[in-house]
């Protein structure tokens, strides 16, 4: 199965020449130097200057943000390099698919609610730094505690096993949380082989013979009940 930035890049390959969508985005062609085509938007904005990528990319967002999906999906696509380091950064978010959409739809959400007025420059960086913070919300609050996540400013590889710091403590956390019977011992297992190993949702349920949403949906509610305990004997 096709990941989510290969499936952008396939639907890129068909729109990128497409007179309709270049026609609708007129302004955007011209502000890349006459542009015919949004491919030549996109090799114009990757080989310009600051200020003159800038420009393309604030009509883009302009006109995102007031309701033009095509500039939004073309301003995207701008932004998947910086997306594809969102998606590995945030590996406490899930498996490979589940950071690459999660990355997808923070950047996504980000141009279309764009603050134009507040920050009229620096469009990339801006919404490439909200969609962090966006995901940095997303991350659930047990494992951004429990793994120290972004502490030094870094973050593990895709499939890569967590810090071993931070693997004891999360390991100890769901020991305890079994021996209490707050969550199941499976649920366990998942949280620690998907969070701490680095193991795909899809790759759990198959051995399992479930859904990956079935298992995902069974990690969410665990992390929940561990989150909800630790904030009980925090206030207690």
């Amino acid at each position: 199965m096709a990941t989510v930035f290969e499936q952008l890049d396939r639907e890129w390959s068909r729109i990128s020449h497409s007179r309709p969508a270049a026609r609708q985005l007129r302004a955007v062609c011209d502000a890349a130097g006459g542009a015919r085509n949004l491919a030549e938007v996109e090799r114009f904005v990757r080989a310009a200057g600051a200020v003159e990528a800038d420009r393309v990319l604030l009509a883009l967002v302009t006109a995102a943000v007031d309701g033009c999906n095509l500039a939004a999906r073309v301003l995207l696509q701008l932004l998947l390099p910086g997306t594809r380091s969102l998606a590995r950064r945030w590996w406490a978010l899930g498996d490979t698919d589940e950071r690459a959409a999660a990355a997808v739809m923070a950047v996504y959400h980000r141009i279309k609610h764009y603050p134009l007025a507040a920050r009229p420059g620096r469009v990339a960086a801006n919404i490439l730094m909200d969609a962090a913070g966006e995901l940095r919300r997303a991350v659930p609050r047990l494992i951004l505690v429990a793994t120290d996540v972004g502490a030094d400013g870094g973050g593990r590889a895709a499939g890569a096993a967590a810090p071993a710091h931070a693997a004891d403590e999360l390991a100890e956390i769901l020991r305890d949380a079994v021996a209490a019977g707050i969550v199941a011992a499976d649920d366990a297992d998942i949280i620690a082989r998907s969070r701490i190993g680095g193991a795909r949702v899809a790759d759990l349920a198959a051995g399992r013979g479930l859904r990956p949403r079935t298992v995902w949906d069974r990690r969410q509610r665990a992390e929940r009940a561990l989150m909800h305990n630790r904030l009980s004997l925090t206030a207690s």
